[in-house]
Order: C-alpha cells, then structure tokens, then sequence
C-alpha cells in the first residue's frame, strides 16, 4: 500500500484549492446531452470547457463545483453532481484512475485512491478504514471556504462506487451511503444509482459496505503500470511542493515587510497575500507551522543577516525586525544564539 503525506497550498490566494483538469473530461458532452450549452455553463463558472491537455493540468475545485451547481440549473437536473458520478467511468480520473485501476486486488486500490488522492485534489481527503469486517470509504474536502459541494461529493462517491464496481460488476451495491449534506427534493434518484439506503445530514460522505469484497481481483492490474502512474503522480507532488516553498519564501518578505513597522498580526500578513486570516492559518497548519514560529524564524534569519553585514547596527536590526525596545531584541538574541549581539559581533568581526 502506498502512503502519501497530505499537501495544501499556503500563501498567495492565486494558490487556490486545485483538481486535476481530468475530472473535466466528458462534462460538456453530459450538459450537452441534457439539453444545455457547455460554453454557458462554463463561461459563468470560470472554467474552459476543454479537455485537459497535460497530466498536471489543475482547475480551481471552486469554480468546478460552481460549474457542477450551475449545470445543474442549466439542465433543469436537481441531482446533476450524482448522475454525472453515476456514468463516469473510473479511468476519466486521469492518472489517479489508472493508479487505482492498475493495483493487483480491489482493498489495495482503495488504499491507493485514499493515498494519491491529495495529490490529484488540494485540501482534500479520502480515508479508507476497516473495522469489524465493515469498511468505510470516506471522502470530504478540508478548504474551509468550499464548505457547499453538494454536487461534487454525490459525484465522488459515485466514482467510488464505480471503482468498486470494476471489480465486482454493475450489479454491486454498498450497505449504505452517507451524505454530510441535507436530503435535496429528490432522494429516490440517490437509492437508484447506489442501490441502497441512502441517510443525509450524517458526520462524513461514506460508502459503507463488507471488508469480505476487499480481496477481488481487479480486473486490469498490471504493475509496470501502476509503477509508472505512481512515478508520474509523485512528480506532480513534487512540482506541488516546490510551489508551497515558492509561497512560503513570499509569505516570509511579506512579514520581513512588515516588520519596520512592529510585529504584524496574522491578519494584516493575510491581507497583504490576499486570503482570509482563517484560510492562511490553517494553510501553516497543514504545513506543520504556527504563525508565532513563523515570524521568530524570519526575525532568527534575518538578525544575523543584519549583522554580519556590518551596516547595520544592533538598534537598527532590532527597528528592522519589529522591536519596539533594543533589550527585547537582546534578550531574544541571546536565546537563539547563546550570547547577546554584541558578544556575537566580536566573535566574528
């Protein structure tokens, strides 16, 4: 099984929540077929209605769930999201379909969509969890400003279904299904395309169904394949990750910034990148930071930068780093370095 670490942007609002542009392939023909025109739908939302021309081509997730809604309203279909998953065939995921497709049996395909799925979606999370011989294939998206994805979430867990079916046929139905969000008008439509009860305003968006199926045979497991999805996905995480530290050294010069001026709040460092406060708090906490942590480092970096340059006084360093008393500066020095500045310029003039 494959484990992979979870990455979210942080930073810049333009680091918006991203999917793979191949969960686009094959929405226009669906509007179309329901009587609607693509280019409307997709001019409204912000989405191009193309196909994805590379394998780390990305759309906003929000404006991909505001397509989702509009096309609901476009096609007169209350239950668009739902429909759309119910015919989407596995594979149509881009890399991250062919990865699942590609493992030996079905419990190691769903370990692997859970595993590779934060990099084919940001802020997003699939766990799958076994226990007392029932297992939970959970899915929900942690951006806390996407916090309505009616549409995507019966969509997603649709595609689950569909993955599940590839090994086990049309035919095969969960125990149960949990949506987070309320019942829409229409919930016949849900126990059709699952099969099975269907409970709304439940904690988590869940398939529920036997740990005895786990052992199926996927149909077209192949490992070369599997070993080449997965070198192409790990690419694309770590082209992610370089964007992350391109935004992290952003965040860093604009507290540098602000720094002459005293210590920043959170706030003003988020309006200055242009995001809520709430959003670039939790985005350091998905990067394992603190926004206090986060400033004494840039002041640690930059207090020797300062004075190794000579130029720059011990009172100017402490202006330049947002000390508002030259003794606060001194006595945060001496706790980082084990000496005051002064000792320390002596040491290594």
């Amino acid at each position: 099984m494959t484990r992979m670490p979870v990455h979210g942007h942080f930073g810049p609002a333009a680091a918006s929540t991203t999917v793979l542009a191949s969960v686009v392939y094959g929405l226009d023909s669906f509007i179309a077929r329901l009587g609607a025109q693509p280019v409307n739908v997709f001019s409204r939302c912000g989405l191009e209605g193309r196909r994805s021309t590379l394998p780390s081509d990305t759309v906003p997730l929000d404006a991909y769930c505001r397509t989702l809604d509009c096309a609901a309203q476009e096609t007169g279909t209350e239950n668009f999201g739902l429909w759309f998953g119910h015919q989407f065939a596995p594979r149509r995921l881009g890399m991250l379909g062919y990865a699942v497709l590609s493992s030996s049996v079905l419990g190691e395909a769903l370990d692997n969509l859970a595993a590779f799925f934060p990099i084919h979606q940001d802020n997003s999370v699939v766990s799958h969890r076994k226990q007392g011989g029932v297992s939970r294939l959970n899915y929900d998206v942690t951006d806390p400003l996407i916090h309505d994805h009616r549409h995507d979430a019966e969509l997603s867990l649709a595609v689950f279904c569909n993955v599940i079916r590839e090994a086990l046929g049309p035919d095969w139905a969960p125990m149960r299904v949990l949506f987070r969000h309320k019942a829409p008008a229409c919930v016949d439509d849900h126990e059709k395309a699952f099969g099975c009860p269907v409970l709304f305003g439940q904690p988590t968006n869940t398939l529920v169904f036997s740990e005895d199926i786990l052992t199926a045979v996927m149909p077209d497991a192949d490992g070369i394949l599997f070993s080449a999805i997965k070198a192409g996905l790990l690419q694309i995480q770590r082209g992610k990750q370089a964007a992350d530290q391109k935004s992290l050294r952003h965040v860093r010069q604009v507290i540098l910034d602000l720094l002459p001026h005293g210590y920043p709040s959170i706030a003003q460092v988020a309006e200055r990148l242009g995001c809520p406060y709430w959003t670039f708090q939790r985005r350091l906490a998905d990067a394992g930071m603190t926004y206090r942590n986060l400033v004494e480092d840039v002041r640690r970096h930059y207090a020797l930068k300062y004075l190794r340059e000579a130029e720059h006084s011990v009172a100017q360093t402490a202006f330049r780093l947002g000390y508002s008393e030259g003794s606060a500066f001194t006595r945060a020095f001496t706790r980082w370095y084990g000496c005051s500045p002064r000792v320390w310029i002596s040491s290594n003039s």
